[in-house]
């Protein structure tokens, strides 16, 4: 059994419950003004209160790493300054080497290629309805296709009309 959802557009815009405001210009009065201060207020506060967030968040990062890695580390463990350092240094080498490889494999070839035209009769095929209507989905403004349960499509609508049942 295929289910058919329908939708409808809801014309009485009394059912809506929109706000007084929306859609009604002697609501919104000098909209240039109300950005200005709106971006103002913005540089204002990144101007006051980004450089003292920054300023604590680098103490306190700068206090845990100091603590994991100077502090509780030992010179031979495998969390060592060097040993981190060492692996950060290898990871970025092998990126390097990779994108060069890229490079060279890739620079000055374009392989994209425009995909190639479906015909009318494969495309009917593959949605399994004759090329007539095919041809009537491809010149419809409107369409709907409707599939059941297996993912056949059973019918479709174009123009807000039910053009032809399919069968499977």
């Amino acid at each position: 059994m295929t289910k058919v959802y329908k939708y409808y557009l809801i014309e009485d815009e009394s059912k809506l419950e929109l706000p007084a405001y929306i859609d009604q210009p002697e609501y919104v009065r000098n909209k240039s003004a109300g950005y200005s201060l709106q971006i103002v207020g913005w540089f204002m506060f990144m101007w006051l209160f980004m450089p003292v967030l920054t300023l604590f968040l680098w103490w306190f990062e700068g206090q845990t790493i100091y603590q994991q890695l100077v502090i509780q580390a030992q010179p031979n463990s495998p969390l060592s300054l060097i040993n981190i350092v060492v692996m950060i240094l290898s990871f970025i080498g092998l990126l390097l080497l990779w994108a060069t490889y890229n490079w060279a494999r890739f620079s000055g070839k374009d392989r994209r290629k425009t995909p190639v035209a479906v015909a009318v009769p494969q495309l009917a095929s593959s949605f399994k309805v004759n090329t007539a209507d095919i041809i009537n989905m491809q010149q419809a403004r409107n369409l709907t296709l409707y599939y059941n349960n297996k993912g056949f499509l059973e019918f479709f609508e174009t123009n807000h009309q039910l053009k032809k049942r399919i069968s499977a």
